[in-house]
């Protein structure tokens, strides 16, 4: 499908929190930050969701936020501790030499 700009609309998930997972076609020129809708083509493809679901999906969401935060942190300390252990090998290797 074409929309008034003349080239083919854009299907695009929603990840607002009132809308989350909800897949919807639009124009390509479509800006969710701006609200600008090019031709203001806009339409949802599936049905409303409950608040259930709505509830659901936003705290997966935001379980996998916490998560990968997570895993960002033990990544960074990760990486301090093999710093530390070449520093602490180094250090070592340096007093053995004296010995």
């Amino acid at each position: 499908m074409k929309c008034l700009c003349g080239i083919p609309c854009a299907t695009r998930t929603s990840w607002t929190h009132e809308n989350p997972r909800r897949k919807f076609v639009a124009c390509k020129f479509f800006n969710h930050e701006t609200g600008q809708r090019g031709c203001n083509i806009f339409y949802w493809v599936d049905e409303e969701q409950t608040d259930w679901q709505r509830d659901v999906i936003n705290v997966l969401v935001a379980e996998k936020h916490r998560v990968a935060t997570d895993l960002s942190i033990v990544k960074a300390r990760f990486t301090c501790l093999e710093h530390e252990k070449k520093r602490l090998t180094e250090e070592l290797d340096k007093i053995e030499r004296k010995l």
